[in-house]
């Protein structure tokens, strides 16, 4: 079992690093050690943002095709669980630095419960989102994106029991989030030069679409607040729909580059406090603009 387990550390870790490159491993863990330090500097204050980190083994695990072969070991699920344990490592250290067992137990859980749901199996669900942007409807069924509404209940849950509002806010944080993976995909360009709508009104639709969608995919987090009468955090709902828009921002803006788009998404976010990544919104907004009416009339 600890061969098996090595092989699959080491498979999904050379997408990154040469084989038997001693340097770049150890490069790599210093990496790690900095990022530890780092995010538990920012650890008191997000606490229990850091579950979020989950999604990526979530993904990763939806997306995985080696579950059938990997049931040939009975004891399958510890591979996996061990596997993901490896993987949150660094966060599971932080959580231990700061004697967190509670958000420790919670990360085990969502762990455990992301393994059992390879056995559920889950059948075809037909989505009431706007098909103008049809990437909804695939992250949804290529990622189980649904399956993150119960994590979404059972953050407020816990935040209603434990009256706690920081899982409460993760929860607004984790539909947010969810709300901008569909930007994150490219349509074909023959689709917006054969659109009727012009630049304007193209951007302007994709942005109607995402705050409708994103107002379904919210529809368990606002009965939650409302069953639970976190009247206060109610104020905060429609600030879930500003990263979904902002995403479709730098989605035009940077539509040769999903990379990029990514990047400075993500120092948007980190620097949002500040204020000042609102001032470029107006050039993001330009951009797009100026990037749609090119994939539009520009013939090659």
């Amino acid at each position: 079992m600890i061969k098996i387990l090595k092989y699959l550390i080491l498979i999904r870790f050379r997408k990154i690093l040469p084989k038997d490159d001693y340097l770049a491993i150890g490069l790599f863990l210093a990496f790690y050690a900095v990022i530890i330090y780092f995010l538990n500097q920012l650890f008191p204050k997000y606490n229990y943002f850091f579950l979020i980190t989950t999604l990526e083994i979530a993904f990763y695990h939806q997306n995985r095709k080696d579950i059938e072969l990997l049931r040939v070991n009975k004891n399958y699920r510890l591979l996996l669980f061990l596997e993901y344990t490896i993987y949150s490592f660094p966060f599971i250290i932080i959580y231990l630095i700061n004697q967190r067992w509670d958000i420790l137990i919670i990360h085990f859980l969502i762990l455990y419960f992301l393994i059992l749901l390879n056995k559920v199996g889950l059948k075809t669900i037909k989505y009431p989102f706007r098909l103008f942007d049809p990437f909804w409807h695939i992250c949804f069924r290529k990622n189980k994106l649904i399956l993150f509404i119960p994590l979404i209940i059972f953050l407020n849950v816990m935040g209603d029991q434990y009256n706690n509002d920081n899982l409460n806010l993760a929860s607004l944080f984790l539909v947010s989030f969810i709300g901008c993976l569909p930007s994150f995909n490219r349509e074909n360009i023959i689709h917006i030069k054969i659109s009727s709508f012009d630049s304007g009104k193209y951007l302007l639709k994709q942005i109607q679409i995402a705050i409708y969608n994103t107002l379904l995919l919210s529809t368990a987090l606002i009965l939650c607040l409302l069953v639970f009468k976190k009247w206060d955090l109610l104020l905060f709902v429609p600030l879930v729909f500003l990263f979904p828009i902002i995403s479709i921002l730098f989605k035009y803006a940077f539509f040769s580059n999903s990379l990029l788009q990514q990047i400075f998404f993500a120092l948007f976010i980190i620097n949002i406090q500040i204020g000042i990544p609102f001032l470029i919104l107006p050039y993001l907004y330009y951009k797009s603009i100026k990037t749609i009416n090119n994939l539009k009339y520009v013939t090659d």
